[in-house]
Formats: C-alpha cells, structure tokens, sequence
C-alpha cells in the first residue's frame, strides 16, 4: 500500500506548470530518496504512464493517463451530457456526428447521431481503430506529446488502407501541427472509398485534449459549399461540449 500512495503522489507531481520532471526535482518535492523515485518512475515508465526523454532526461506524462481519462469519459454520465449536443449538431448539418476517445493509442467512437442519409460513412461504435486515418483520429493524436506520438507509430505503425491515407511520419506530423493551428481536423478517403469528415478538438477545464467530436460524411456531400457551415456548427458544439465537460471537474 506504501509503494501505491508513492506512485500517486510521484503521478501526482506533474503538473500545468511542472510537465516535464527529472528525478531529483520529484525526490526534492516529495523528500523520498532518489532512488526510490527513479524505481517508481522506472515502473510507470513501463507501464505508459509516464515517458522519458533521453536527450533532456526528465519524464512526462504518458499516453496510459489520457486512456484512463478517457475511460472515466466513457462513462453514461459524459455521454448523456453530449448526446443532446451531438444530436442538436445532426439535425443542423443532416451529418452523422460522433464523439471519440483514445483507448490503447486508438480511435473509439462512444456516442454517434445518425443522419437521414442513406449513404453514409458507417463508425461502428465501441470498436478501435487507427488514428492516423481519419478526421476524429488526427484531432486526438494532434494534442499529443511528441514522444506520446512516437511511441503510437512505433507500436502500429503507419499502414495504408487507401492511396490517401498518410503513412509518411514527416507527413503526418506536418498535418498534426496544421490541425493545432486552426482547430479543426479533415480527412478525405483516408480510410475508406467515398468517407469524407471532419472533426474538432473537446477539452477539460485545463484545457487537455479528452475527446474529439466528429462529423462523418461522403467527398461529394462535404465540399466547398458545405464545409464552412460544417466547420462553425462543429467548433460550435465541440466549445459547448467541453464547456459543459470542465463543469463536470468544478
């Protein structure tokens, strides 16, 4: 029990303003030993919660915490806060509209308002896919820690499942910071004939990526005329869902 309330409170070190932490700086906040430190980061470190950079020697939080926010996000409570959100969203763009978390370093969609359409991009719900492929994929990888990507690509890699989808990581990392500086994702056959989406970043009250809100659509639906009003309507109900989400923490 010890060793348990020690690794919460090392986890518990990093912070907003302390993101990135070498073992001495945690062993002088916490006065535990430096060795006692280095195991416990040694064990987080391999199990994914925290990560290391060599080149700087300090650890950050890993891509595990995110999961276990998402699972905590997965639960009815976040769902029922979204659906009305998601739902008010599909009736204004007649568009499928989901809601995605990262689970294991993938995409899983939790919560999906379907449209009228006949033809549609079909997201099976509580199933992981890439993230690399796909509007509401890009969005979650794009607020992530470099080294949080790498270690992604490194377990599954970039494989291609259309002549779009991006498998070059100079590429990819290209579109990640695009998808930063205008807030919003987009993905064109990337994953499957005819799937066109959109999708915008959800944040908690500190301003930390926990989900994405995705528009699914076809490439002759979503086109120059339609995306503009997609794009305002998603930003729109993505800000109020994490509104409400940053509520839920107070």
């Amino acid at each position: 029990m010890k060793t348990i309330k020690k690794g919460l409170a090392v986890l518990d070190t990093f912070t907003q303003e302390d993101p990135n932490q070498g073992v001495t700086e945690i062993a002088r906040k916490l006065g535990f030993h430096k060795s006692t430190v280095f195991a416990i980061l040694s064990a987080l470190r391999e199990a994914g919660y925290v990560l290391y950079d060599t080149s700087s020697r300090r650890y950050f939080l890993g891509f595990k915490v995110v999961e276990l926010a998402g699972r905590v996000l997965y639960h009815k409570d976040f769902k029922e806060l979204a659906l009305p959100i998601l739902k008010a969203c599909a009736d204004k763009i007649e568009e499928d509209v989901g809601l995605n978390i990262m689970i294991e370093g993938k995409r899983v969609c939790i919560a999906l308002v379907e449209s009228r359409y006949f033809v549609r991009q079909l997201v099976p719900l509580g199933k992981a896919l890439p993230l690399h492929c796909s509007a509401a994929g890009k969005v979650l990888m794009a607020y992530l820690a470099p080294s949080e990507i790498d270690i992604i690509i490194t377990r599954y890699g970039l494989p291609a499942f259309t002549d779009n989808t991006i498998t070059n990581k100079k590429h990819l990392l290209d579109e990640l910071r695009k998808i930063r500086e205008r807030g919003y994702a987009e993905s064109r056959e990337e994953f499957g004939k005819d799937a066109a989406a959109l999708a915008f970043p959800v944040f908690d009250g500190n301003r930390r990526l926990v989900a994405s809100l995705s528009i699914q659509s076809t490439i002759n639906r979503l086109n120059q005329t339609s995306r503009q009003r997609y794009v305002m309507e998603g930003l729109h109900a993505a800000r109020e869902i994490s509104g409400r989400v940053a509520s839920m923490s107070l």
